[in-house]
């Protein structure tokens, strides 16, 4: 049975369209650029630190 799109008879396959990939790249990107900055958030300002944690720092 052949494929009723119309855009994949005149492509002749299932290559990934050059916007596909694109748009891959920029979603991956700033997917790579929030958990950066998560990470060094967390890091150099202290984000998600427990109490034990402060209390230590305090003793210090």
């Amino acid at each position: 049975m052949d494929s009723l799109d119309p855009l994949s008879q005149v492509a002749g396959g299932n290559a990934p369209s050059p916007l596909l990939l694109i748009m891959g790249c920029v979603g991956a990107f700033f997917a790579g650029a929030l958990i950066t900055s998560l990470m060094r958030g967390r890091k150099e300002q202290g984000w998600f630190k427990q109490k034990e944690e402060d209390d230590e720092d305090t003793l210090l």
